[in-house]
């Protein structure tokens, strides 16, 4: 008597292949309504924080939007994880920062780029729009890296003992003036947490600042060469006539 298996060993890499593209195109399909929700879960939490002196109804319809943006992220997730099939290791490591996302409140801010990075016309774009997109997405990063360093620190200093960063827009301006290197002084955390967070905020600081650098100066360097060549082949530049092209 002959047995049947039927485990994922079994499967070619042309179905896991298969298995990807079919999230992929989910992806695609849920792409702008995802991105729009990343956004509109962003601006609720800022809002909830910002407010000092909110209504309760105000706050109510705030954290039943979040709570609800939440449980869409929740499900999206799970149902492309039923679609990567036999190629859930594969998504599972591709798609890992969704999955940390969920249990962490600090870190959703950040899915504003994730979901940025898989709208269609930037994940198919041009390498202009790649381009272009990568210095978009190392701006943003640094404002919610900002953001979400100076709300962990709001939340251990707020109620300390001595604390001078007690509502959260002291918090923003601390961590604007931080990763700056302006430092009034007028803000200081006086936690151990808050100042473990302020130096990782720091040195992440001098990372996000030399990467923006970097990235500029590539992408001036990448213009200045495709200008040169098209001056040698008597062409106008790819990327400066009136349509783009």
């Amino acid at each position: 008597m002959t047995l049947v298996t039927t485990d994922d060993s079994s499967r070619s890499p042309s179905d896991e292949y298969h298995d990807l593209a079919r999230v992929m195109a989910w992806e695609d399909r849920w792409a702008w309504p995802m991105f729009a929700g990343s956004l509109l879960m962003f601006a609720c939490s800022t809002w909830l924080l910002a407010d000092l002196t909110p209504s309760p109804w105000s706050v109510a319809i705030a954290s039943l939007t979040i709570i609800v943006l939440w449980v869409i992220f929740i499900v999206d997730y799970l149902v492309r994880l039923r679609l990567a099939g036999s190629a859930r290791a594969a998504f599972l490591r591709s798609r890992a920062f969704d999955l940390v996302s969920l249990a962490l409140p600090l870190l959703r801010p950040f899915l504003i780029l994730v979901f940025l990075w898989r709208l269609p016309s930037v994940r198919y774009g041009s390498a202009a729009i790649q381009r272009s997109m990568f210095i978009v997405t190392t701006v943003l990063f640094t404002v919610l890296f900002v953001y979400t360093s100076s709300w962990g620190v709001w939340l251990v200093e707020r109620n300390a003992e001595g604390a001078s960063i007690t509502t959260f827009g002291d918090a923003l301006f601390w961590g604007f003036t931080t990763i700056t290197t302006v430092g009034y002084g007028d803000y200081v955390p006086v936690t151990l947490v808050g100042r473990v967070l302020a130096v990782g905020l720091m040195m992440g600081g001098i990372g996000v600042i030399g990467v923006t650098s970097a990235t500029i100066v590539s992408a001036l360097n990448d213009r200045i060469r495709r200008v040169a060549e098209a001056a040698r082949h008597g062409r106008p530049p790819h990327g400066t006539g009136p349509d783009g092209a």
